[in-house]
């Protein structure tokens, strides 16, 4: 008797029958690799795990971009061996390609599973093929990413890529950028989707380098220390067992549809409490699977109670009847419990209405809502269907919790799938998320279908939807909003202002609580042999003409310890900035080349309250020297204020050459490629201060 894995457990298998050795060997699950009975053990811990062997290496690629991937495929070989890409319907869902590296077998899969425009048909074909090729299992995943073009979309298509592989797919995967990581705020939201990701990859970070290959030892490395912290000789995920002897792939699934359809022929009526007899069923009967909650959303509410009666296998006819209330269903649908909740129409109840069946609704599902799923017929939307859309992203606001479900009278044909994929559809998915399908009300495989739906919601692992989420969604909505807002001015300014800086005005503010350095930075960048050094409570701008520049300078008052009221200081912040039209530059602080007083420390403490800090990377730090005792150390405090402030600073005496210091200034502002902070820019930092209270 020989034991082996199935479905995360341990399973007897006899070995009694006639099949030949290769019949105990396992087939592929869409969310598996195939296990042989010779590796049965593999994710046992083992002293040779201290020791991974990496002798025949097994590298995945996971990547949108074909001529991006290919170039690092090629490097991990050290040879064109990928060659150009070619037309669709002429390559494999996936090329295998292997050579001999560092005394290293290394086979690289190119799978092409990311491609937006691709049904989920062909992602999971793609998969099972992937994982074919693949025997007995990877050893890592690279996600080949690029800063410059990647979303949010992106991300949860590569996590559900992932997942079907295995749901420990992300502790094997290795993120590698192309990429330089660009700079400025525009970027942020892209930046920040791929941060998320690499914090996820069980392997971390590598930069990819066509001038050295010194990254792909610590990929090597790092796959090593996966292996090894794993307890695995490569990733292990659910199989299940081939219960026949000789058969192919093809032949058990086509048996495998065959008896699920002859058994929902004998059950009408009942609940799919019992699971079939061929092998294609059994991966899915396990019991002790967690129940999940699923809501049924949208405008139509015959079509949401026969979505509900597929998921819960209920073949009698849907009710006609409208609801106003939220229709909570139970059923089993192969060891798996689901409750179905059918949410009302929210356009056709009054506000008060909306608000108790919100509540009604999250309080039917404990611990929240595993997902909601918003039905829509595969027709053109009504003005309707648009306005419940945008009513249920109105009130829930997550599109991490969402998926979009069409739905045809029949089954799903290529008109249909043509519709699905056509701008218009793909508009309305976008503003879910990126999670769609569809959905044959009449098709005889919608067991399989609800299961694949119910499989990978569960292997996402979000957190449940919570009364406390809804609660905390209107702030949500209005932070994203804003961030939205913020997002569009700043490609709007990037490009009015990204052009040769030669010739256009340059607008300076000088900051600081002693006056008199204030007053010498001025007149250094001023050319002017007088200034007043007298104490001034109101911002003054002044123009010079700096070698073909006009440089506007605005000097800013002491915002602390002064006489001015905290409204006159509001006032006179917005005063400096609006003075510097469109805005401002760079703040330069200047402060003396000794320890901090009570006034600098205050005073640096009032401008990053006042400004947020959204003023950090438009910051320069001037440090004023005297002549006969010049030093480039700096003390700790000095040095803790520059890194705070972006890491900017010069120091500067009265040998300072002006041309010295308006480089430096340039070069800050051209890094920041040209972006002011504007009024609006001040406005927003201050509107978001009051958010947070």
């Amino acid at each position: 008797m020989v034991l082996v894995r199935v479905n995360r457990g341990m399973k007897p298998l006899k070995t009694q029958d006639s099949c030949s050795l290769s019949a105990f060997f396992f087939r592929f699950s869409i969310q598996g690799v195939i296990v042989t009975m010779a590796s049965a053990a593999a994710g046992k811990r083992s002293p040779l795990f201290d020791r991974p062997d990496m002798s025949d290496l097994r590298i995945v690629l996971i990547g949108k971009n074909g001529s991006e991937n290919r170039r690092v495929g090629n490097t991990i070989l050290g040879r064109a061996a990928f060659d150009s890409e070619a037309p669709y319907y002429l390559r494999q869902s996936s090329d295998r390609i292997s050579g001999q590296v560092e005394e290293k077998k290394i086979t690289v899969f190119n799978p092409h599973l990311l491609q937006p425009s691709f049904p989920e048909g062909v992602i999971i074909d793609g998969v099972r093929e992937c994982v074919s090729l693949s025997a007995p299992g990877p050893h890592v995943f690279v996600l080949v990413l690029q800063y410059k073009n990647f979303n949010e979309s992106d991300r949860q298509r590569v996590k559900y890529v992932l997942n079907l592989f295995s749901y420990q797919a992300m502790k094997h995967t290795i993120a590698l950028t192309t990429d330089d990581e660009p700079r400025g705020s525009i970027f942020t939201s892209e930046n920040n989707t791929i941060h998320g990701l690499i914090k996820e990859c069980g392997g971390g970070h590598v930069k990819f380098n066509t001038v050295s290959t010194g990254w792909r030892f610590e990929m090597f490395r790092r796959t090593k220390e996966i292996l090894k912290k794993e307890s695995k000789a490569f990733l292990m995920c659910d199989v299940y067992e081939d219960e026949g002897c000789g058969t192919s792939v093809e032949e058990d699934q086509s048996r495998s549809g065959a008896s699920v359809r002859g058994d929902e022929k004998e059950k009408k009526d009942s609940d799919l409490k019992e699971s079939t007899q061929t092998g294609r069923d059994e991966e899915v009967t396990t019991t002790g699977k967690a129940k999940l909650n699923i809501v049924l959303c949208g405008n139509n509410p015959t079509l949401k109670n026969s979505v509900s009666r597929i998921f819960r296998s209920k073949t009698s006819k849907p009710q006609k009847e409208m609801s106003k209330v939220c229709q909570k269903r139970e059923g089993t649908i192969h060891g798996r419990q689901i409750s179905v909740i059918e949410l009302p129409v929210l356009t056709q109840l009054s506000e008060e209405e909306v608000m108790r069946e919100i509540f009604h609704c999250l309080s039917l599902c404990d611990p929240g809502v595993h997902h909601f799923i918003l039905i829509t017929p595969v027709t053109p939307l009504t003005n309707e269907d648009k306005a419940e859309m945008e009513k249920i992203k109105e009130i829930f606001y997550s599109q991490e919790h969402f998926m979009l479900l069409f739905t045809t009278e029949l089954t799903v044909d290529q008109s249909v799938s043509d519709f699905v994929v056509s701008t218009e559809s793909q508009s309305v998915v976008s503003l879910y998320g990126s999670w769609h399908d569809v959905l044959g009300l009449k098709d005889q495989r919608n067991s399989e279908k609800i299961l694949k739906i119910l499989d990978v919601i569960n292997s996402m692992k979000t957190e449940p939807y919570s009364l406390q989420m809804y609660l905390r969604a209107p702030e949500k909505r209005v932070r994203h909003e804003l961030q939205e807002k913020l997002s569009v001015k700043d490609n709007k300014i990037k490009e009015e202002k990204i052009k040769t800086l030669e010739g256009v005005k340059l607008n300076l503010v000088v900051c600081g609580s002693n006056g008199e350095l204030k007053s010498f930075i001025s007149k250094l960048i001023l050319n002017q042999s007088e200034r007043r050094s007298e104490l001034s409570s109101e911002c003054v701008r002044r123009d010079v003409e700096l070698h073909g520049r006009l440089i506007s300078l605005v000097e800013l008052p002491a915002l602390f310890n002064t006489q001015l009221s905290e409204e006159e200081v509001m006032r006179q912040t917005h005063r400096c900035v609006s003075l510097c039209h469109p805005g401002v530059h760079v703040f330069i602080i200047i402060i003396p080349n000794a320890l901090l007083n009570n006034e600098d420390r205050a005073e640096i403490e009032e401008i990053q309250r006042i400004f947020s800090s959204r003023i950090n990377k438009h910051i320069m730090i001037l440090i004023k020297q005297n002549s006969e005792h010049q030093t480039a150390e700096l003390n700790e405090e000095t040095q803790s204020v520059i890194e705070r402030f972006g890491g900017r600073h010069q120091f500067i005496d009265l040998n300072t050459q002006v041309s010295v210091l308006m480089e430096k200034l340039e070069q800050m502002v051209e890094e920041n490629s040209a972006v002011c902070f504007s009024t609006e820019t001040l406005m927003e930092a201050q509107m978001e201060k009051l958010l947070k209270f």
